[in-house]
């Protein structure tokens, strides 16, 4: 619909100007520009990258017992953030802060799905799904409309506080992680900054992010058909790579396949092994769980087991390892899919600033 200028007061057509003026100025971080600056400070920006995605992970594998169930959790959660963004289309005014994340939570219209849908979105086997969907709504966190045969997600006030705590630290772990980039790009944004800007533009941001993180996830699924060992495989690369970023310098995608996984004393790298017992108490998986898939990625080439320490380091063997985790292809497309996000954010940062 093209504007009719002369049913515009003269305060609404200066605004409108101001902004297009600005628009015209605006500089776009492209995602392009993201994909190389990761590519060439790989392991200075993929630490915390990691630590926020175990982090995720592990809360939201806690709170639900496995990843499979969390995962369908979360596609009802990036529908609902959607219908909350969605209300400013008859009303710009309207709050989409996570001060009222609650709120808006309890008066949209709740989004409805099929198992099917979920089926294609995590990328789960539709059987699984089907379970894992009736397992919720027997716990009462999905109702199924009689009439529609779709899901809808219950918004449970003794949920509340849990929500919400367990939403604040993730914004707090994502803000630490843009500004990051925001530091390379040269840009003057400090990490509460940032923060209050997430929060404050939350169903617009936290929208993204899980439908960025749906399509991450998904890609795991189709490779590992295991989510469970993906928040295994973060526990022994988030200290390797923190290993060699205190200790190798100039490091990039590139050569970082070169380095992890070497083991000999003189690198060091083999204080960087991981135990069962370990990975247990920080993911929240069993213990017996935890030692049958790091078995599992022994096979898969990813792990080795140590035979005098019964622990489990990435593997030094370079086609071995890179056969089915620490592939080139797994890792590119780990990058371009967060690269969209964090333009996304940068953009909006830059554009609200202006």
């Amino acid at each position: 619909m093209s504007l009719n200028w002369s049913n515009k007061t003269q305060y609404e057509r200066s605004g409108l100007a101001q902004f297009m003026k600005l628009k015209e100025q605006f500089n776009e971080i492209k995602p392009e520009e993201i994909v190389s600056l990761l590519k060439n400070n790989y392991f200075t920006l993929t630490e915390i990258f990691y630590e926020t995605q175990s982090s995720f992970l592990t809360g939201i594998y806690k709170k639900y017992g496995s990843l499979e169930t969390a995962i369908i959790v979360e596609c009802f959660i990036k529908s609902m953030n959607l219908q909350i963004l969605r209300q400013k289309e008859t009303n710009l005014n309207h709050d989409i802060s996570f001060k009222n994340f609650w709120d808006n939570l309890l008066n949209i219209s709740k989004p409805e799905e099929k198992i099917s849908s979920i089926s294609v979105i995590t990328g789960i086997p539709k059987e699984t799904v089907r379970r894992k969907m009736k397992v919720l709504t027997l716990n009462g966190n999905l109702t199924q409309n009689k009439n529609t045969k779709k899901y809808f997600y219950n918004i449970i006030s003794k949920n509340k506080e849990d929500l919400i705590n367990f939403t604040d630290v993730q914004i707090i772990l994502l803000s630490k992680f843009i500004f990051k980039f925001s530091k390379l790009l040269n840009l003057n944004f400090s990490s509460k900054l940032i923060e209050n800007e997430i929060k404050l533009q939350f169903s617009f941001y936290w929208y993204h992010f899980l439908n960025h993180e749906l399509r991450w996830l998904k890609m795991w699924q189709h490779n590992l058909k295991d989510n469970d060992l993906l928040l295994i495989v973060l526990q022994a690369v988030i200290p390797t790579i923190h290993h060699a970023n205190k200790n190798y310098k100039n490091y990039n995608l590139d050569n970082m396949f070169k380095i992890i996984g070497v083991v000999d004393d003189k690198s060091g790298f083999n204080k960087t092994a991981i135990g069962a017992t370990a990975v247990s108490e920080v993911t929240g998986i069993p213990r017996a769980t935890c030692i049958r898939k790091l078995e599992k990625l022994v096979v898969l080439g990813f792990l080795i087991k140590s035979d005098n320490t019964k622990r489990y380091f990435i593997n030094q063997n370079f086609s071995d390892r890179t056969k089915n985790i620490i592939t080139k292809e797994n890792v590119t497309s780990t990058i371009e899919t967060f690269s969209s996000f964090i333009s996304i954010i940068l953009n909006s940062l830059l554009f609200n600033k202006k």
